[in-house]
This record gives structure tokens, sequence and C-alpha cells, in this order.
């Protein structure tokens, strides 16, 4: 799956999903890759399938941090595979599979659950939420 994206810089981006490598990629219009999303596909032992953060970068050409390119990478994975998208909590343990959160990730992360385009866990730094019964 693949679409156009244009930054808040104004810059058109295009974004692909490759499905069979559950990867995330951005380019700029000459096609030099930005960036990409690594997932993970995994099973939460209640036979539901998700997807696992498991490593992402936006550095590889300067000048696309913070320009939306993360969140619409996430948002691409999710349309693509109709999956769940989760990510690990800042807990500062370095993870054997590279989902720990380092530099602009921890808030990049927390924003994404906040949005509701990453699920929450416990832990995340957000506020609980009511259960039906207070409402």
């Amino acid at each position: 799956m693949q679409k156009s994206f244009q930054c808040r810089n104004g810059k058109t981006v295009a974004l692909f999903f490759d499905e069979e490598d559950t990867l995330a990629v951005a380019t700029d219009n000459a096609g030099n890759k930005i960036g990409e999303f690594r997932f993970a596909e995994k099973e939460d032992g209640l036979s539901h399938t998700y997807l696992k953060l498991v490593w992402a970068h936006l550095e590889d050409i300067q000048g696309y941090i913070r320009q939306g390119i993360g969140r619409e990478l996430i948002k691409l994975a999710k349309e693509a595979t109709g999956l769940t998208i989760d990510a690990e909590i800042n807990d500062g343990i370095r993870k054997e599979d590279g989902s720990h959160l380092t530099g602009d990730a921890p808030a990049f992360i927390f924003q994404m659950r906040k949005e509701g385009l990453i699920a929450r866990a416990t832990g995340d730094g957000l506020p609980e939420r009511e259960s039906s019964d207070d409402l």
C-alpha cells in the first residue's frame, strides 16, 4: 500500500507499507529514503493478532523530523493491515527486539496513544479511563 503525504514544511513525501515485511517506509520525491518504521506481528494469547512497533527512525535525510510523517506511517500500517498497533512503555530497559524507546520516541508514543493510534498500556502515563459504571 502506498500514498503521498504533504509535510508541515510543504514538502511531499511517499509512504509505503510492505505487508510481507511489516515495514513502513517514507521517501522524498526523488525516491531517497527518509526513514522507516518496523513492526513485528504478534499474538496476545487470546488469538488476537496485533503489530508491535519495534524500530523507528526518520533521520536518513535532514529536515523531516516533526513533520507528521511518523503519525502517517502508523496510520498507514493500521489501514493496510486492519490490526491494532502496540509499542513499549518508556521504562528505561533496553529490549532485545529493539522496541525500547529512545530520543524523541517516548513523547511520540505518548502522543500516538493519546490520539488512539497506538494501543494504551499499563504504565503509559495517560490518565486512567473511566469505566462504563462511572458514567
